[in-house]
């Protein structure tokens, strides 16, 4: 079955159904890809101020993402030295110190135990031998990235050969929307859903009549754990949203060909990168279950759009929420169906490259074997 998914695209087949709802393979998932790789967590923006911080779950596992005093980023898992108790709660915040509900044991925000009620009186004890655990934290293009592997190469070496795109400042843009999501599907269907636009015609029509489905400015390619590939935007259009035009500048750094198109890349596993020609779009995919994602979309523009009278990016949000929440229940009800006794693997549409080009990734990542 999975070998018939590893064949070159003219004549590969869609994958079993299994691999989508399989419990034992979701723990795999979560233990060989989640739990080995970079994954994004949100842009450098999101640690702007000392004390902020915000939470990601990596399968069981609860991680705090914050900046310290200086402002430079940590990520720690949430657990107390002491009894292992979760330090904080909800999804974001602004804090001083990190204090544990449990017995009050108290972290400087670099993670450096501060205090310890009457542990003085135990021998021995020495607060400096029980700071938080660390995880690691690196940025590449203006994103933060946390690995759970301590051994693992630098996050720019996971995405080796990633085009140069730094043309567009990422580091610099300013959040202008936010939105996350609930999603009853697994998280590679996720992933295959937005590298096809076979489906857009019947399932986005506002997005089908801007968008040259199937004109792509290049071809779709794959590389060192990332998919992606440019799609033109017809000639009566500019942006992306309901109406399709707009008077908003383009973003900085944006050159004459970026004006006519989208880039839409998946790094591996988890972000969703879509860069249009006046706003960047992103989505980060947590995994919760075989049958189960969240999803936090952000969208942003750059400083001299935003600083301009009359700023308003209602529209791209608009869009784009309305675009997620139908893929979303498409999704879904694929899943369903992928659970059935009657579905058996179909042939890729001509213009599934690049979902054939993810579904070649995993399974040589979790079946070598298959490809060997």
């Amino acid at each position: 079955q999975l070998a018939l998914t590893a064949r070159d695209f003219e004549s590969a087949l869609t994958p079993p159904g299994w691999i989508f709802w399989d419990p034992d393979l979701y723990t795999r998932d979560i233990e060989e890809i989640f739990k080995k790789m970079w994954l994004c967590v949100g842009h450098v923006s999101r640690l702007e101020k000392p004390g902020e911080y915000f939470l990601v779950d990596v399968g069981d596992e609860s991680i705090i993402v914050l900046a310290d005093e200086k402002g430079k980023g940590h990520a720690f898992y949430n657990v107390c030295r002491h009894r292992g108790t979760r330090i904080l709660t909800g999804n974001s915040g602004k804090c001083r110190r990190l204090l544990c509900p449990y017995h009050a044991w108290s972290y400087g925000l670099d993670g450096s135990l501060k205090s310890a009620p009457q542990m003085d009186e135990t021998a021995g004890f020495d607060k400096a031998n029980y700071s938080l655990r660390e995880v690691r934290l690196e940025t590449f293009m203006g994103f933060l990235f946390i690995s759970l592997d301590a051994n693992a190469a630098p996050v720019a070496q996971q995405f080796s050969g990633f085009p140069d795109l730094e043309r567009f400042r990422f580091p610099e843009l300013k959040r202008v929307g936010f939105h996350s999501y609930e999603v009853a599907s697994n998280w590679k269907l996720i992933n295959e859903n937005y590298h096809e636009c076979y489906h857009c015609a019947i399932a986005h029509p506002q997005l089908h009549r801007i968008s040259n489905y199937g004109a792509l400015a290049g071809d779709d390619f794959g590389g060192e754990n990332f998919v992606g590939g440019p799609m033109t935007i017809k000639d009566e259009f500019n942006t992306m949203t309901i109406p399709g035009v707009t008077d908003r500048q383009p973003l900085t750094g944006c050159n004459e060909q970026d004006k006519r198109m989208v880039h839409y890349f998946n790094l591996l596993p988890n972000l969703l990168l879509s860069v249009a020609p006046d706003y960047v779009l992103t989505h980060y995919l947590r995994p919760r279950g075989p049958e189960q994602v969240y999803i936090e979309t952000e969208w942003f523009c750059s400083p001299a759009q935003v600083a301009r009278k009359g700023f308003d990016a209602s529209d791209a949000i608009e869009f784009w929420d309305t675009t997620n929440r139908q893929d979303w229940q498409l999704c879904e009800n694929a899943l369903l169906g992928l659970k059935s006794a009657g579905h058996i693997q179909g042939p890729y549409q001509a213009g599934e490259t690049g979902s054939h080009l993810f579904d070649r990734w995993y399974i040589e990542r979790m079946f070598p074997q298959v490809t060997a």
